[in-house]
């Protein structure tokens, strides 16, 4: 059977979307009416719901007053980053072995999509800023902008690519930081962790994923680990 593998984004497939969080900021400030620059927390991992709950917390918006007008923050947050995008392709970059590691997937059948906390309008912004798009099926993954708990994405994420292209194997989630592999596990997955983020080689396996490399450069190397023994 086809094995489903869903990507990470943000330092799992791509870096250099500067631009992203300007308009993340920017779009916290006018939605809450916040009189200072939003407060910096570690996004690793993290759904966009639940970055802007954290960071608006931290300005003393409680969470039904975040809750209320979250909605207009994700529109809000969409605008400008659809705004952003000649800024954003201009400084975006796919990781080494990316493209070679998704078109020898798609060789071996695997369907590939997509678990990230990014909501998905942005998540598209960005993958076609990197050149991304057309090669993941959007429609067959899941986002920030469906659950703000990211442990709730890959289940649904499974459901909906075995809607679309029937029974499926072995799901894999591939991401560079902890609360990816926590993502992968909570959901049943293989997990594999890739260092091209902020975490070292040593720190990912600290929460043993299946596999940790190094990059994705290795294209053969990177294949036989997604897709296992």
């Amino acid at each position: 059977m086809r094995s489903l593998v869903l990507w990470d984004i943000d330092g799992t497939l791509l870096r250099g979307s500067q631009a992203a969080t300007a308009a993340f900021n920017l779009a916290l400030r006018e939605t809450y009416q916040l009189g200072v620059e939003p407060a910096r927390i570690d996004y690793g991992g993290k759904t966009d719901s639940q970055i802007a709950l954290e960071v608006l917390a931290l300005h003393a918006v409680d969470e039904p007053a975040a809750l209320d007008r979250l909605s207009h923050f994700h529109e809000r947050y969409i605008h400008l980053m659809r705004h952003a995008y000649d800024e954003l392709s201009a400084s975006v970059r796919t990781l080494p072995g990316v493209h070679a590691v998704l078109e020898a997937l798609a060789a071996h059948g695997a369907v590939q999509s997509l678990v990230t906390g990014n909501l998905r309008d942005t998540a598209e912004i960005k993958l076609r800023a990197a050149g991304l798009d057309g090669m993941l099926d959007a429609d067959a993954g899941a986002f920030g902008s469906d659950h703000r708990d990211r442990d709730e994405l890959v289940p649904l994420a499974r459901s909906r690519a075995t809607r679309l292209h029937g029974p499926l194997g072995q799901v894999v989630v591939v991401g560079d930081t902890p609360r990816d592999i926590a993502c992968g596990k909570a959901g049943g997955a293989r997990t594999v962790a890739v260092a091209t983020g902020s975490w070292k080689v040593d720190e990912l396996e600290r929460h043993e994923p299946d596999v940790v490399l190094p990059d994705l450069a290795n294209v053969d190397r990177a294949v036989a680990a997604i897709l296992g023994p």
